[in-house]
């Protein structure tokens, strides 16, 4: 996998672990983190910029591993989000995509077209079906899906449990083939 890919408008670029891009990073999630705790649940254990470091390190070495391929997306040098491969069965030549945006460039595309551009070369480097879960309730990222040109596979009733809301949630699993 590159670690850049170029869409129309924007750069997805991998994270070279340091301290300098983490703060970046966490700089962008600090003042998303009431938009995208709904989703991302995992943000209440993000409290510092060493955290995000931790994550950036963890990124790469699951990147030198063939384990996922996490971009930031950049807009005029600025990460305004993530995209990437967060699970990759290299066997069954399948991934499943994740993606967040920060609230002050939704509306623009932007996701869509990280998607894009992802999907296309994750397809030029041999994986037959791409993956995207999204929570029932998050019609942003299931108008993402939609718009990409993902069918909705099925719905996964009760299939996550939210310690932080303490209730399950539903998901639904949106998929794209090479050739279909």
């Amino acid at each position: 996998m590159k670690y850049v890919l170029k869409g129309k408008r924007l750069l997805l670029m991998h994270l070279a672990p340091s301290m300098h891009n983490a703060s970046l990073m966490y700089s962008v999630l600090v003042k998303n983190k009431k938009y995208l705790l709904p989703w991302m649940q995992w943000l209440n254990d993000t409290k510092s910029v060493k955290d995000t470091y931790n994550f950036v390190v963890q990124s790469d070495k699951n990147w030198q591993k063939d384990k996922a391929y996490e971009y930031a997306v950049v807009l005029n040098d600025e990460i305004i989000g993530m995209c990437g491969a967060v699970t990759v069965d290299k066997t069954n030549k399948k991934v499943e995509l994740g993606y967040w945006l920060a609230k002050d460039y939704r509306g623009n595309g932007y996701i869509t077209e990280s998607v894009h551009v992802l999907e296309q070369e994750l397809f030029k480097n041999g994986f037959n079906k791409i993956i995207i879960h999204t929570d029932v309730l998050n019609k942003n990222s299931v108008n993402v899906a939609k718009k990409s040109g993902y069918k909705l596979e099925a719905i996964l009733k009760q299939d996550r449990f939210l310690k932080y809301e303490n209730r399950f949630r539903d998901t639904n699993c949106f998929v794209k083939f090479k050739n279909k």
